[in-house]
Parts: structure tokens; C-alpha cells; sequence
């Protein structure tokens, strides 16, 4: 007896019937260009990730190195202010008379509002001890040893005139 044996043959046939080959060929020829082209975006994502992470590492080490030069010049500015207040109370001390003209208020201007708080100076100068990495650039000179440095400690505070010029004498500089 073919009859159940031809109704599923023709229910098949028909349902075959219904889909056209052309549609599916195209169908399965348009996943195969989205599938390259999501492994070439997968693959462009993978380099990219790659590169920005290394230069995240470099960024960051010299951001590191950068932040480090500025704690340390911040605490050579500190010291050598440190030490102009000291020569200045010595000054003060030694001649009065001259500092008896410069109203309080430059004297206080002089001071630190906001210094370094030592638990932040102590945490990075630990890490700096601990990757024992330094700063050894040959441009961070000594003023003494730059050859534009002018010593001026031979000179009197009182005298009126530095080097041919007078304190008021900003405007114009000589040879001009």
C-alpha cells in the first residue's frame, strides 16, 4: 500500500516546494560575509586592545615618573624657601633698619598654605625606594654650577643698585 507512503512523499515535496533554493543559497552566503566580517572586527578589537594596554603601561610609568619629579621639586622649592625665611630672620636680625620699611604682610606672604602632608611625601618616597628607579637627567643642574648663576651673596641688602641696576629698573634693560 503506497498511500501513506505517497501523502508523506507529497507533503514533503510540497513543503520543499514552498522554499526556493536561491533564498537559502543567498541566506547562507550573507551569514558567511557576516561571520568574516565579525572575526575581522574581533580580530581588529584584539589588537587594538593590545596596543592601548601597552601604552597604558608605558602612560602610567611615566606618569609615575612624572609625579615622582613633582614631589621632589615641590620638596627642594619647600627647602629653599625654608632656607630664604631663615637668611631672611637672619637679615632682619642683623639690619632692622632695613627691614623696618617692608610692611608685616609681605613678610607673612612668604609663608606655605598648603604643605605636603608627610604621610603622602613618605608613601611615595617608598615606592620610589622600592622600584629603585631615579631621577639622573642631566638637566637638573645646581644653580651654582649654571653657567647664568649670578652670586649674590657678596652683596649688601641695603645697596641700591645690583649689577649697574637699581631694583626699579624693570622696565628697561640696559643695552636696550
Amino acid at each position: 500500500m503506497d498511500p501513506p507512503d505517497s501523502a508523506s512523499r507529497v507533503f514533503c515535496s510540497r513543503i520543499l516546494s514552498m522554499v526556493n533554493a536561491d533564498d537559502v543559497n543567498a541566506i547562507i552566503l550573507a551569514q558567511k560575509n557576516m561571520l568574516d566580517r565579525f572575526e575581522k572586527t574581533n580580530e581588529m578589537l584584539l589588537n587594538f586592545n593590545n596596543l592601548s594596554s601597552a601604552r597604558l603601561q608605558q602612560m602610567s610609568e611615566r606618569f609615575l615618573h612624572h609625579t615622582r619629579t613633582l614631589v621632589e621639586m615641590k620638596r627642594d622649592l619647600d627647602s629653599i624657601f625654608r632656607r630664604i625665611r631663615t637668611l631672611k630672620g637672619k637679615l632682619a636680625r642683623q639690619h632692622p633698619e632695613a627691614f623696618s620699611h617692608i610692611p608685616e604682610a609681605s613678610l607673612l606672604e612668604d609663608e606655605d598654605e598648603d604643605p605636603i602632608p608627610p604621610s603622602t611625601t613618605t608613601t611615595i618616597a617608598t615606592s620610589e625606594q622600592s622600584t629603585g628607579s631615579c631621577d639622573t637627567s642631566p638637566d637638573t643642574v645646581s644653580p651654582s654650577l649654571s653657567p647664568g648663576f649670578e652670586d649674590l651673596s657678596h652683596i649688601r641688602p641695603g645697596s641700591p643698585a645690583i649689577n649697574g641696576r637699581s631694583h626699579t629698573d624693570d622696565e628697561e634693560m640696559p643695552g636696550e
